[in-house]
């Protein structure tokens, strides 16, 4: 359980509690939102906590940071920025939603590490995982483009939940062939929150968790 990663998301709201109604239509009574991490500090430490996950993962064995458009796109240069100072210069990339149709890189899906060569291997950030949308289409895009090899998707938050028939991060590595590393998932948050006093604030009452159990209940993984 990494608690100062659970601490620093509930402390600067990138985690929250309460009501919250998802893509998928689903009333969540939690919500996780890297976007709200956008001073200068604490996207620092954002990409701290992610460069310490990736070279627990991989050590040096990989070339680029991948963060699929739009949300991911600050923590792959944030990353970069951390494992650079952690001794490994490695190159940022993210792809745009549109092909550029003008200037010098006319043509192209990508932004970031334009002369790479074939083959590079990728590991893609992003902020959580509930299906893995995203995911799929960043490895085709990557594969297809740049002939690259993921070697793995690293995650802030794992939400535990279930995915066509079983956990939707274990029918993702099944699929691809690509595992996913995640800093924490919801489990964790919750059972370390719960009525802990942090700064004087108490973030996870008694209802928000039984919330939170009801919800895993309907539609998380079993465990």
């Amino acid at each position: 359980m990494n608690t100062s990663f659970i601490e620093f998301l509930a402390k600067n709201e990138a985690v929250r509690f309460g009501e919250f109604t998802l893509k998928s239509g689903r009333q969540s009574p939690y919500f996780i939102d890297l976007g709200v991490l956008c001073s200068g500090p604490v996207t620092a430490e954002l990409g701290r906590h992610y460069a310490t996950k990736i070279n627990e993962v991989f050590g040096n064995n990989f070339d680029v940071v991948f963060g699929p458009a739009y949300k991911a796109i600050p923590l792959a240069i944030s990353t970069t920025l951390a494992l650079s100072a952690m001794g490994m210069n490695k190159t940022w990339l993210f792809d745009r939603k549109e092909v550029k149709v003008h200037g010098a890189d006319a043509n192209t899906i990508f932004v970031g590490g334009q002369n790479l060569d074939h083959g590079r291997r990728v590991v893609i950030v992003d902020d959580v995982f509930t299906t893995g949308g995203t995911k799929y289409e960043a490895i085709e895009k990557l594969e297809k483009s740049l002939k690259a090899e993921v070697v793995g998707v690293v995650i802030a938050v794992d939400r535990m939940e279930v995915g066509k028939r079983f956990n939707a991060l274990e029918e993702f590595t099944a699929v691809t062939g690509v595992p996913v590393y995640p800093i924490t998932d919801i489990r964790s948050i919750f059972d370390h929150l719960k009525s802990r006093r942090i700064d004087g604030k108490v973030y996870v009452s008694d209802k928000t968790y039984q919330a939170y159990h009801y919800y895993q209940g309907e539609y998380g993984v079993r465990v």
